[in-house]
């Protein structure tokens, strides 16, 4: 019975393996949306799923036959199989308990507006009006995203953010140097979810400059933290590069 179980377990294995190829690499070269690739991939973990219970079945219905290479190539399915869909499902169990927002700033109270971003999305997308119903829970879950304060010149910090959006390899949208604004959108690494970013850097005093930052996805009603975690990041880059040229002056939050 081996023989006849053996090529089906390989055609399902390499099946799996090229939907979940397939919905990654098609989002990358443009064949199809970020949502549609997602799809995908999680259809090709629940296949692994019962591809691994069809090894594990298949071991057992065998277990008699002295087949040595065929149990050992059940073997090796089911173990492929289950690492690759305990890998996915690990990482989302892990981002499980987030919450459905999918608009993170640094200044809840006077969040960066959107300009030219209004005009490149589609009407089916998110509303990049801010919802202030999210600033508690925001603060709750993420309260390490905070504003950049620095000494420095408004126009030397205004080049730092130009040069770190630039680093990060952002389309850039629109730059407004007088008005202290950056809008740009950025992509996830594995799937190219497009996500838009403002900029914001303002003098709210003599000797003071703040930088803030806003980062909200186009589709879907949560962001796995994806938001949270870049603008953290952004921000701890710029400020590690503020401080570089000179007696540290730069400090996050108040």
């Amino acid at each position: 019975m081996s023989r006849y179980i053996s090529p089906v377990l390989y055609i399902l294995l390499m099946l799996v393996g090229c939907i979940a190829f397939i919905s990654i690499a098609g989002v990358r070269v443009g064949l199809f949306e970020p949502i549609t690739g997602f799809s995908m991939l999680r259809k090709s973990v629940f296949a692994s799923l019962v591809l691994s219970l069809l090894a594990a079945v298949s071991l057992g219905v065998c277990r008699k036959e002295k087949n040595i290479a065929c149990q050992r190539f059940f073997f090796l399915v089911l173990i492929v199989s289950l690492v690759y869909s305990l890998m996915w499902i690990g990482f989302y169990l892990q981002r499980a308990n987030l919450p459905n927002i999918n608009d993170i700033t640094t200044d809840t109270h006077n969040p960066p507006a959107f300009l030219n971003v209004n005009f490149v999305r589609q009407s089916q997308e998110n509303d990049l009006r801010y919802n202030s119903e999210w600033a508690p829970i925001q603060h709750k879950f993420y309260p390490e995203v905070k504003p950049v304060f620095s000494s420095k010149d408004k126009a030397a910090v205004f080049r730092a953010v130009e040069q770190l959006v630039e680093q990060r390899d952002w389309d850039v949208l629109a730059e407004y140097p007088g008005a202290g604004i950056i809008e740009a959108t950025a992509r996830t690494p594995i799937f190219g979810f497009r996500d838009d970013v403002v900029i914001r850097v303002i003098q709210v005093d003599v000797d003071e400059v703040r930088v803030d930052m806003r980062s909200c996805s186009r589709v879907g009603l949560g962001d796995f933290g994806v938001n949270a975690e870049r603008i953290v990041s952004f921000m701890d880059d710029l400020s590690v590069n503020l401080s570089k040229t000179g007696v540290p002056n730069v400090y996050t939050g108040r």
